[in-house]
This record gives structure tokens, C-alpha cells and sequence, in this order.
């Protein structure tokens, strides 16, 4: 009994500890952690309503645990994958215009396409068409 619950606090520590060793967890390993953990405790709960005996807690925990880090890991891994694809969507819209300065730097101008042809500045601005450089210049030139 004692050692099926060492066995499963172990099984959770080493996930926690496995999480924290990074510096900031991804949305995978985060979503990891927090199924594993949510599993272990709905895994000893249901161990110990319908199980036997201390051993039936230890054994759901672990395998509740294990069970709910791996759908923890799935769930971060598509949400990973969404916004990898949200993010390549965004910028195939996006249009980066260098402006020269008077004093013979460079300013980044990103515009954004809309859906029908116009183009929006960083501060918000409209412009019918792709705008020229003079015009950019006007407000992001130095």
C-alpha cells in the first residue's frame, strides 16, 4: 500500500518537476500538467469511491495521471499547431515597406492587406492601395 503511493506521488512529482525545468513551459507542456493533474485527482477520487482499499487510491492516481497528461499533451500540441497556423495566416496579409530618412536610416513600416485591396498602417490608417513610400514617409519618416 505504501509503496503503490509513493509510486504515484512520485509519477506526479516527476511530472511537475519536468514542467518547472524549463524556464517558461510551453502550451504543451503546460496543458500536460494540468491534465496530469487533474487526472490524478479525479483518478484517486474514483479510486478511492469504487476501488477496495489505499491501494485502489494510489493506482488511480497514477494511472489518472498518466491518462490525463497524455490528453493534456495532445490538447497543447493542437493548440501549438492552431496558433502556428493562425499566425502564418496573419502573415501572409502583412507587407513590410522600408522608408529612407533624411538622415539616411531606415524606418519598417508593416501594412496590413484587407480582403478588399485596401491596405491598414500600423496606426490604424487606410489606404486605398498599396501606399507609396512618399506617403509612408509623411508619417513614419524622420
Amino acid at each position: 500500500m505504501k509503496g503503490m503511493r509513493r509510486l504515484a506521488i512520485g509519477c506526479v512529482g516527476a511530472a511537475m518537476l519536468a514542467g518547472c525545468a524549463s524556464t517558461k513551459p510551453s502550451p504543451t507542456d503546460q496543458a500536460t500538467l494540468l491534465g496530469a493533474g487533474i487526472g490524478a485527482g479525479l483518478g484517486t477520487i474514483l479510486g478511492h469511491n469504487f476501488g477496495g482499499g489505499g491501494n485502489d487510491r494510489a493506482l488511480g492516481a497514477a494511472a489518472g495521471a498518466l491518462i490525463g497528461g497524455a490528453l493534456g499533451r495532445q490538447y497543447g500540441r493542437q493548440m501549438e499547431t492552431d496558433a502556428q497556423l493562425r499566425n502564418l495566416q496573419q502573415q501572409q496579409f502583412m507587407t513590410t515597406v522600408w522608408i529612407e530618412n533624411s538622415n539616411g536610416s531606415r524606418t519598417p513600416v508593416v501594412l496590413r492587406m484587407t480582403e478588399g485591396g485596401q491596405y491598414i498602417g500600423p496606426r490604424g490608417e487606410y489606404y486605398p492601395s498599396m501606399p507609396t513610400e512618399e506617403q509612408l514617409r509623411k508619417i513614419y519618416g524622420m
